[in-house]
């Protein structure tokens, strides 16, 4: 009788023990159980407002510029936004328009946050215990979603439109023979771009020349398209350029007209070269017709002569003295 009674006091003195044993186990979660890694040391607190933070777990990461700067401490539900604190390494300059985002790198990645800022840091930084509002950060997204993406990316057909780009790619492609001979002509090339790369650099200088050139007009091109110089620009095209384009139109009729004038065109130019030829030697040809008029005609006209010597006949006989009697009689000589 003692021995039952000693029993079943045991029995149930373990089963109480494990009753207590489990009920304290529930209270027993992951952020009770102790970090793998060693946390960030010395740190200051930021406060995040996220309007959502899915499955962010405490002691996520926290990045920034592809480093570790932080982890997550806690996670609290504040109204419409969820309030996430987090650790930051003492000496880390946060800027004051950080965006914080929760990142996933794969689909089944760890998430964390990342404090992504512009590219040019002048400052401010955050200050501890500071807060980056929900409009500055953004939530990851909702992981039917993501897999709502992914499965009309798979059954809408993309997959068979890639396969079927890459077959018609293969079907307009040469033989591979003559995709090897102009791989072979290209990389020809390449080797003698690359021997002649002071050609290059002649022309890459000549480029900073002009560039040079240009800047050095600066004031000139300025003034060329000042609002004046649009006036101007403007007057000119109207006055000017709207008659020369009526103009062109009739060009081509005048020019089927005109082929009969052709002929007296060449006529023309050959008379224009003769022309440019006596121009040409017009000094020299000037010369010799002073001289000529200075000792030769002035003086026939002041005193007009003739002075024969001999008149021969056919058959050797000189008649001067006939010709010369036949003149006195004529009166024409004394």
């Amino acid at each position: 009788m003692k021995t039952n009674i000693r029993w079943k006091a045991g029995a149930a003195a373990t089963v109480l023990g494990c009753g207590l044993l489990a009920t304290s186990a529930c209270s027993v979660g992951p952020d009770d159980l102790p970090s793998v890694r060693g946390g960030v040391g010395a740190s200051y607190q930021l406060d995040l407002h996220f309007a959502s933070t899915m499955n962010l777990p405490t002691g996520a990461d926290v990045m920034m510029d592809g480093l570790r700067v932080g982890e997550v401490e806690n996670l609290t539900a504040a109204g419409k936004f969820v309030s996430v604190r987090a650790k930051v390494k003492e000496g880390t300059k946060v800027p004051a328009d950080v965006h914080a985002v929760i990142r996933q790198n794969t689909l089944l990645g760890d998430t964390y946050i990342a404090l992504d800022h512009g590219a040019v840091v002048q400052g401010p930084y955050l200050q501890p215990g500071a807060t980056v509002n929900v409009d500055h950060t953004s939530s990851p997204p909702q992981l039917e979603d993501t897999m709502a993406v992914l499965a009309y990316f798979v059954n809408g057909g993309s997959i068979q439109k890639i396969e079927d780009a890459m077959t018609g790619i293969n079907r307009v492609m040469p033989a591979p023979g003559d995709v090897q001979r102009l791989a072979t002509v290209v990389a020809g090339d390449m080797r003698d771009l690359a021997g002649d790369t002071g050609e290059i650099d002649r022309m890459l200088g000549g480029f900073a020349a002009t560039g040079a050139a240009i800047d050095d007009k600066g004031q000139v091109l300025s003034t060329l398209f000042s609002q004046q110089s649009v006036h101007y620009w403007r007057r000119t095209a109207v006055n000017i350029v709207s008659y020369i384009s009526q103009i062109l139109p009739s060009v081509g009729s005048v020019y089927e007209g005109g082929l009969w004038m052709v002929p007296m065109l060449n006529s023309l130019a050959d008379t224009g070269g003769v022309g440019r030829a006596i121009w040409d030697q017009a000094p020299a040809d000037t010369a010799k017709l002073s001289d000529f008029l200075r000792t030769t005609l002035l003086p026939f006209a002041q005193n007009p002569s003739v002075n024969i010597r001999s008149i021969d006949t056919a058959a050797g006989d000189r008649i001067v003295s006939d010709v010369e009697n036949l003149l006195r009689m004529l009166g024409a000589v004394k």
